[in-house]
């Protein structure tokens, strides 16, 4: 359980080197704010696993997202591609629907943290301010922290409240917040 008192986000890692999958799985489970809930070496396990277990977030190594395993993951949870800068299968694999990449021994449970965050706000059409503002919410603090905070009325505070709110479709902070992290799979209708 992270600081914040949220479930940490599930991460699926998929590399066929068993040397860099352990690094990856170590690097993660330091985190309060990641659980590695499985791992395995096969693009074709880690279909089905994502299926069953329902990860919030799928670490991809290149030789999967070179054969097109990007898109079936990212149905129903954000896929980001472990390669080096500049390798072709990150294009592809983002153009079949993962988040983004990340350079594996080199990035940290904050750029993973800070991608999905990312991902999150583009998906989810918030501005950059209301991406502020949500990240606040979701650490638990009340609207008059989060004005203090960002040098802002907590009216101000507030009406960014809403505009989330109304752009997610949900009319609880509980919600929201879920949404935010990406643990719902699907926008709720109605709360």
């Amino acid at each position: 359980m992270s600081v914040d008192e949220t479930a940490p986000l599930r991460v699926l890692v998929v590399d066929g080197d068993p040397r860099v999958r352990a690094d990856v799985v170590a690097l993660l489970d330091d985190s309060d704010e990641l659980e590695v809930i499985a791992q395995t070496a096969t693009a074709g396990d880690a279909v089905e696993l994502a299926e069953r277990l329902r990860p919030d977030i799928v670490l991809l190594d290149a030789d999967s997202a070179r054969t097109g395993h990007a898109t079936p993951l990212s149905r129903a949870s954000r896929v980001f591609v472990l390669a080096s800068p500049g390798d072709q299968c990150v294009e592809v694999a983002i153009r079949g629907g993962a988040c983004g990449h990340l350079v594996p021994g080199v990035f940290t449970v904050r750029d993973l943290i800070r991608g999905v965050r990312d991902a999150s706000r583009v998906s989810l059409g918030l501005s950059a301010r209301e991406s502020e503002v949500m990240d606040l919410i979701a650490t638990g603090r009340s609207n008059g922290e989060i004005a203090r905070q960002l040098f802002l009325s907590e009216k101000t505070v507030k009406n960014h409240v809403n505009r989330i709110y109304a752009k997610l479709g949900v009319s609880s902070r509980a919600t929201a917040i879920a949404l935010w992290r990406g643990m719902m799979s699907v926008l709720p209708a109605k709360d």
